[in-house]
């Protein structure tokens, strides 16, 4: 019997079903009982071939089609009773803290074979006539083997609905996990933006004193940023091309405010741009080499923003030739342990992120994620 058909109606809400087709709970109690039925006619057929085989080692007619439709009778009849099962063990099932339910099914048993044996004997003596005598002397047999034959059909129908428990159990246990995962994802995300748009406005404020258009074009690239965030606020992962979109305003906003004192260097392989990265992934990053370099060191300062295929994963990089990790004390913060624990979420091992001192000067942190394009 095919265990993944016998499942139990879904939890999640299915779409709206064209005109006259059957509901899902429908479908599936019409589904279990074709396997049902289906699965006793198997039976028939294999007990008639052993039935006939034994008359004919026995120099009797095989006499196959009057054995099978016997069989077949007495098979079918049993489906009513493995319905009652499906139906009970679902509602009452055997298990630790509920063997009250066992005396459920030591009554049920011969109960359902009595039954069994009402609607039987009489099809059976009408169909094919057969002397009360000839019977009778073994309906206490027959009536045992039907009680263990039960027996046996409750065991299966346990071991197929608490398979399909398990089955439900992890299915719900995974979908827990991902909304864990994204809540998560979204807090970390959420995170960071009260933290730059504080940074922006400190900016702005500073700005306003000194140049007016500079401080009204950087309100302008600063709400280019935030409409981009909202429209992407359920949004975790994107093509490396939108990623650098996203970032553009940013940038902007910062030649806005350092002017000659901040080149930018953007140096991306055209064919990684289709390649999936997380959103705001590059934002935080640059502004951690703004802050804690560019920002403490004398003179003008140069940020380099790289990507490349490393084997089956992707790699970037943004180095700062600012102060460097020994001289400011650096100390990861919030954007950059954020952008830790969203690589861990998204790709466990595979996602990594580095900090390392430059080579001459200043610093630069590497995060190397798995190689996925979008479809």
């Amino acid at each position: 019997m095919d265990s993944s058909v016998l499942t139990a109606d879904h939890l999640t809400v299915a779409p709206r079903a064209a005109p006259g087709a059957l509901p899902k709970i429908a479908r599936s109690r019409v589904r279990d009982a074709g396997v049902v039925v289906l699965a006793w006619a198997v039976f028939a057929a294999i007990s008639s071939v052993f039935s006939s085989l034994n008359r004919t080692h026995m120099n009797a007619p095989p006499e196959w089609g009057r054995t099978f439709a016997i069989n077949l009778l007495s098979s079918e009849i049993c489906s009513g009773p493995t319905f009652y099962f499906l139906w009970a063990v679902r509602r009452w099932p055997i298990t630790p803290g509920r063997w009250r339910s066992v005396l459920l099914y030591v009554v049920s048993v011969p109960v359902l074979v009595a039954l069994m044996f009402a609607v039987y004997l009489p099809l059976r003596l009408w169909l094919f006539p057969t002397p009360v005598e000839q019977i009778k002397p073994r309906l206490g047999e027959y009536f045992y083997y039907e009680c263990i034959m039960l027996v046996l059909v409750l065991g299966v129908v346990h071991a197929v609905e608490y398979q399909r428990s398990m089955r439900e159990n992890q299915l719900r246990v995974s979908e827990l996990n991902n909304h864990l995962m994204r809540a998560r994802l979204q807090v970390l995300r959420h995170e960071l933006q009260p933290h730059f748009l504080f940074n922006a406005l400190h900016s702005i404020s500073t700005l306003m004193h000194r140049n007016v258009e500079a401080a009204d074009e950087m309100i302008a690239q600063l709400g280019d940023l935030l409409r981009l965030s909202l429209e992407r606020k359920s949004v975790q992962e994107a093509p490396l091309r939108e990623e650098l979109a996203v970032l553009a305003p940013y940038l902007n906003i910062l030649r806005i405010r350092f002017g000659d004192r901040l080149s930018i260097d953007v140096d991306i392989d055209a064919a990684l741009l289709d390649v999936v990265v997380p959103l705001f992934l590059l934002q935080p990053l640059v502004e951690n080499a703004i802050r804690h370099g560019i920002e403490r060191r004398a003179g003008a300062g140069r940020i380099a923003i790289r990507a490349r295929a490393v084997d089956d994963s992707i790699e970037i990089r943004v180095t700062d030739d600012g102060a460097g990790l020994a001289q400011n004390g650096f100390r990861e913060g919030i954007g950059l342990s954020n952008i830790r624990l969203r690589l861990e979420q998204l790709y466990g091992p595979r996602g990594t992120m580095s900090l390392n001192g430059a080579e001459h000067c200043g610093a630069e942190v590497a995060v190397k994620i798995p190689l996925r394009r979008r479809p």
